[in-house]
């Protein structure tokens, strides 16, 4: 879903600064606060003080910790003294997958909720604080197209062991030897996990 959210500090600073805003966590804090995680990438002009005075614009009693990554990187946990959107998040049944600025100071949610309902009362909560709300795409998740206990091992293994970086950290018959199976077999293991996986995202195929 595409949110705009008043006086919202993610969306004021995608779209007067060059930066992206993802929120990797979020979560309720004390009585009507919030915490956040959050990966920001832009320019190198882009520093901390410019962050820390869009955060603080919103509520000056905001605060964030900064952990550098690189020029225009940071990872920072931002700390909301009042925050709605997390308190809504809270209290419902629904959880954020992934939220990510776009230039024009929007915001846009993947949302995992249990039934149609659960859906509906998010955006109406939402709604009601004076966010304008567009659900853009609706997808049912059906059981065919959960991992076999046999694709989420290979998958999660050739994750962890780094089949899929670029340049890969392990190639695919010393994966399969630390599976125990066969070259043949991994590959098609592999393969079925992953269209299973994309198709999750974009449909069947």
């Amino acid at each position: 879903m595409l949110l705009r959210i008043p006086d919202n500090w993610i969306g004021n600073l995608s779209s007067s600064s060059d930066v992206t805003v993802k929120v990797l966590k979020c979560a309720p804090k004390n009585t009507k606060g919030g915490q956040s995680l959050i990966r920001i990438r832009g320019s190198e002009n882009v520093s901390e003080e410019v962050i820390t005075n869009a955060i603080r614009s919103a509520d000056p009693k905001n605060s964030v910790r900064f952990s550098k990554n690189g020029s225009g990187r940071f990872i920072a946990t931002v700390d909301m003294h009042s925050c709605h959107t997390c308190r809504i998040l809270g209290d419902s049944d629904c959880i954020l997958d992934s939220a990510a600025s776009r230039p024009d100071g929007g915001i846009r949610w993947n949302v995992i909720a249990p039934n149609g309902a659960a859906l509906i009362k998010l955006v109406d909560d939402m709604k009601g604080v004076g966010a304008s709300v567009l659900v853009e795409k609706v997808t049912v998740l059906r059981t065919a197209r959960e991992l076999t206990i046999e694709q989420e091992r290979a998958l999660q293994t050739a994750f962890d062991l780094g089949y899929f970086d670029i340049p890969k950290k392990i190639r695919l018959e010393d994966l399969a030897r630390r599976l125990n199976i066969s070259k043949a077999t991994l590959d098609v293991v592999l393969r079925r996990a992953q269209r299973k996986v994309v198709a999750s995202h974009v449909g069947d195929f």
